[in-house]
């Protein structure tokens, strides 16, 4: 064999033995590499803790899912300490204790005050975020329940106005009266729902749902590329789903009558004030509001209670991008957007 075969033949042998690494190295990658990356990229986490008093539930699919669990729980848990007025040293506490004075907060707390004030002017002031002395002459704050009297009531309202809260925002202050109860509770857990869904889509996750005892926020769709599906409980049968809707990048909040009350000589009593009277609102047992956002839904199902079924479906209808199921003791209203895609 010549000098000039021999170097062809170890060339070639070079070739193959190169072409054989190349093809086992693309091999393992596309074999063991890639499907590691995707388990990693698209993997789901989910976890359930309490928070605001009720069981909140996250989950998430994406890269770094667990970990993005864990920040919005820990979000969630710091926003509570600051806008829940049962939280000893929160903002809220603080403005309450201090009321007929200025108080410096949190721009968190500040963006939600505003917020409930803003939905105040919206709904026609039947949402007030100044209602807390009238929910704890009622118990509902405390659990000690107790039917009060009129003239107890009368002076409980004489602190109610969302109009009298004063905001410095160049300062970060809030001034409430001196006698008035600030209470967010018909805005924050919904605000604090937004907020956790709003570090997920900054993460650009699959997909997630966040559901804070009813107040559902969900980005993306399910694995199999379907809307969320969320039960809505039959107001007379809690126990039971009467409604399933579709949810796709979109937040649902329900209030009912069901779900805080107590009995008192026959008479049943719920957590849902009317504060131009003081008293549970009674026309409607129920109350579902699918919309962009689950602060804006959580305050709208709250306000569209109070309103009852004519005044709340004006209401409903005048808002863009706004669904809703409206359920009296007679009758039931869905909303022509949600009524084409949910199920009885």
């Amino acid at each position: 064999m010549s000098s000039q075969s021999a170097k062809k033949r170890h060339s070639q042998v070079v070739f193959f033995v190169l072409l054989g690494l190349g093809l086992v190295t693309l091999a393992g990658y596309f074999l063991f590499y890639v499907p590691y990356l995707e388990a990693h990229a698209s993997s789901t986490a989910q976890r359930s803790m309490i928070l605001m008093d009720t069981v909140v539930d996250v989950r998430v699919d994406g890269r770094n899912s667990e970990q993005l669990v864990e920040e919005v729980f820990a979000l969630m848990d710091d926003l509570e300490g600051m806008l829940s007025r049962f939280v000893a040293g929160s903002d809220v506490s603080n403005v309450n204790a201090r009321a007929g004075q200025w108080v410096e907060v949190s721009p968190v707390t500040l963006a939600v005050i505003e917020l409930g004030v803003e939905l105040g002017e919206l709904t026609g002031g039947v949402f007030d975020i100044t209602v807390g002395a009238v929910l704890d002459l009622w118990g509902f704050g405390s659990g000690r329940y107790y039917v009060p009297t009129e003239e107890e009531l009368a002076a409980a309202l004489s602190t109610v106005d969302y109009t009298r809260v004063e905001i410095d925002r160049a300062k970060n202050m809030v001034r409430i009266p001196e006698g008035t109860v600030l209470d967010l509770g018909g805005i924050a857990k919904g605000y604090i729902v937004d907020a956790g869904t709003q570090i997920l889509r900054e993460a650009k996750v699959q997909r997630s749902i966040i559901n804070a005892g009813g107040d559902i926020s969900v980005i993306g769709r399910r694995p199999d590329n379907l809307p969320w599906r969320v039960g809505v409980q039959n107001p007379e049968k809690p126990s039971e789903i009467r409604w399933i809707l579709p949810l796709d990048d979109e937040s649902v909040v329900t209030s009912g009558d069901y779900q805080r009350f107590f009995t008192h000589e026959g008479v049943r009593y719920h957590h849902i004030i009317d504060p131009r009277t003081g008293y549970p609102a009674r026309e409607l047992t129920s109350v579902t509001i699918v919309g962009n956002g689950a602060a804006a839904c959580d305050a709208l199902s709250t306000a569209v209670f109070v309103l009852g079924l004519e005044e709340g479906r004006a209401l409903v209808e005048s808002l863009p991008d706004v669904e809703a199921i409206i359920v009296s003791s007679s009758e039931t209203w869905i909303s022509p957007g949600l009524a084409k895609v949910v199920t009885e």
